[in-house]
């Protein structure tokens, strides 16, 4: 569990490294992993753009991968770009 302070996703990226290190540790080789990371959005943080989008760009380059993620986006409907209706 790792705590993001906004509504920014900045602790996407740190999370990610948190899983790929736990991995590392418990070493089950090239295709062990066995640490599997679960990301909560809400749907105004998860636009494609920023630090998320970043996050997924990085997400195959050798050293970054950590073998997937599982993201769950929820509609919040609290973002800055929500219409009243």
């Amino acid at each position: 569990l790792a705590a993001n302070p906004s509504h920014l996703e900045a602790v996407d990226p740190v999370m990610e490294g948190i899983a790929r290190a736990k991995q590392d540790i418990l070493d089950k080789g090239k295709d062990g992993y066995s640490v599997v990371p679960v990301m909560l959005h809400g749907d105004a943080s998860f636009t494609g753009l920023g630090v998320v989008q970043e996050t997924i760009n990085l997400s195959q380059l050798r050293g970054f991968t950590n073998g997937g993620t599982i993201h769950i986006v929820v509609n919040n409907q609290v973002g800055f770009t929500t219409t009243p209706d």
